[in-house]
């Protein structure tokens, strides 16, 4: 009946679908409400964290039918946080690692994107959650609630969890080389956070923001 077989994304039972469509639907009102100088160029960024630790994690892996499948196993519990960021005007990507999450290491970030280019307005799409601080520099646009499938770094994180799991991590710090053997290639490369970006009603309403902006100036 060429059906597939596929895993569900999860998504929160307590979020307001109707939000979601109009937030998406709106993305370039949304950032136009922003008042953002057009004597100022404009940078826009999706941000989110991940959680990493020594903490086995076991995940779904192929194996031939019939093979009894084992992965070795170890409880640690010791954490890391990487903070990630995609720019959505020129393709750029930003991480840190910090030992917690909170306002001052959310605040350390931000101060990192607006390093990137300090001339620029900086407008963050991010969570709601309460650690996030707001900047004097930066403009915040937050997601709806409980929604993290439309921020596209999650799709980051899962090629993370992907690479990290099914294996013993005895210390942070080997976890962290594994991860950031993940994370360069997007540093280096734009095509590959462009790749995870996509093309979809978050690009297109970037890119139609960008264009009326350039049209008024």
């Amino acid at each position: 009946m060429k059906g597939s077989h596929k895993l569900p994304r999860k998504e929160h039972k307590d979020q307001d679908k109707d939000e979601k469509e109009a937030f998406k639907q709106d993305i370039v009102k949304n950032l136009d409400d922003l008042d953002i100088p057009l004597c100022r160029p404009v940078r826009i960024w999706v941000q989110d964290e991940h959680r990493y630790g020594l903490l086995s994690t076991i995940r779904r892996c192929w194996t031939l039918r019939g093979c009894e499948v084992h992965a070795p196993y170890k409880a640690i519990y010791q954490w890391g946080y990487v903070y990630g960021a995609f720019e959505l005007v020129t393709g750029r990507a930003e991480f840190l690692y910090m030992p917690s999450v909170s306002l001052e290491s959310s605040h350390i970030f931000l101060e990192q994107l607006v390093a990137t280019e300090p001339e620029a307005i900086h407008v963050i799409l991010w969570d709601q959650a309460s650690f996030h601080q707001k900047s004097e520099q930066i403009r915040l646009l937050p997601f709806p609630a409980y929604c993290p499938e439309l921020n596209p770094v999650e799709k980051l994180w899962d090629q993370v969890k992907r690479e990290v799991s099914n294996a013993v991590w005895e210390t942070l710090d080997s976890i962290e080389e594994a991860i950031i053997k993940i994370l360069k290639p997007f540093w280096e490369l734009v095509e590959l956070v462009w790749s995870l970006l996509g093309d979809n009603w978050l690009t297109n309403g970037v890119s139609t923001f960008i264009k009326q902006r350039e049209g008024l100036i």
